[in-house]
């Protein structure tokens, strides 16, 4: 089946509707999909019923799938037993508003600053599934800024001092700008520091800003001279004319590409309910999403016809 995709901010935000996800999604409509990822960045897919297991195979069409940092600590109380689904709502174990002090609130507070998922990570987070299946009665957005646009816009003179520059990127840096320290040596040992490229290029060649609140230095410069310049590319980047709200409904699944996007969520009333699931893919390769698509289908068909090299013999 072939899907409605439209856009909705040229080269940055698309829309897609006519589908069902877990019943409709073949071949033609997948690659359709990827297309408008490799395009535009964020895609919002309308009217999904998605289960927790259709959404990760949705996801798994699109690259491996990342395990969940709030797994990394085994003393978290979670309500959803999927190692690969990001619980990204006010609802503790029991299915109730967590405490205003509750440690994984405090943790994911993080979310409302701009990011871009798992950069953090050796194996940085590529496509970002996020599922409505609950909101409130107003608020709590997810801002996205096209950081393709954003890198386009600088001078010419910044755009040539900043390609080449490598940043390091931490979890524990992003939380301690809310004042949250409290992390393990569990956690310190299985999240260590990593460093990523400052510019990014799209499978097209587009380069984008690769920031955020993970990058915390630039590699080889003095602290404070990197956190400067970190600190006005995210300004800059986050002006309003490179930024798009989404306003949820529920069913809405949004699919952003984190390596030329940063997002953040917005606040709202935490009494009311709010229940978004997310999976995230990591970024094995410098394919575009389709190519990565498309690889791992024909292996599947590859071992499809070998059951030997599927079993593994």
């Amino acid at each position: 089946m072939s899907p409605t995709i439209q856009t909705r901010r040229p080269g940055f935000v698309a829309e897609v509707t006519g589908i069902d996800l877990a019943r409709d999604l073949d071949d033609q409509a997948a690659e359709a999909i990827a297309d408008a990822i490799d395009h535009h960045g964020v895609v919002v897919v309308r009217d999904q019923r998605l289960s927790n297991e259709e959404q990760l195979a949705f996801a798994d069409r699109f690259g491996p799938i990342e395990t969940s940092v709030t797994r990394v600590r085994a003393d978290y109380r979670q309500r959803i037993g999927l190692p690969q689904i990001v619980d990204v709502s006010n609802l503790d174990e029991n299915g109730r508003p967590r405490e205003m002090a509750d440690r994984l609130r405090m943790l994911l507070l993080g979310n409302r600053l701009w990011h871009t998922d798992s950069s953090f990570r050796a194996l940085n987070g590529a496509l970002s599934m996020l599922l409505a299946r609950s909101i409130p009665s107003e608020g709590g957005e997810t801002e996205f800024s096209d950081n393709r646009a954003a890198f386009a816009a600088l001078p010419a003179a910044t755009r040539e001092r900043i390609d080449g520059l490598r940043a390091e990127h931490s979890l524990m840096h992003s939380r301690s700008q809310l004042g949250f320290s409290d992390f393990s040596e569990e956690e310190r040992r299985a999240l260590p520091p990593v460093e990523h490229p400052l510019v990014r290029r799209s499978p097209d060649g587009r380069p984008a800003l690769y920031i955020g609140s993970h990058a915390s230095h630039v590699v080889g410069w003095p602290v404070p001279e990197g956190r400067m310049l970190l600190r006005d590319l995210l300004e800059h980047t986050t002006q309003p004319e490179f930024v798009y709200a989404h306003e949820w409904r529920v069913g809405d699944l949004v699919i952003w590409d984190n390596r030329c996007t940063l997002h953040r969520g917005r606040a709202y009333d935490e009494s009311q309910p709010r229940d978004l699931r997310r999976v995230t893919t990591s970024d094995t390769t410098s394919l575009s999403v389709r190519d990565g698509l498309v690889e791992r289908r024909e292996t599947r068909r590859a071992e499809a016809r070998s059951p030997a090299l599927a079993a593994g013999i």
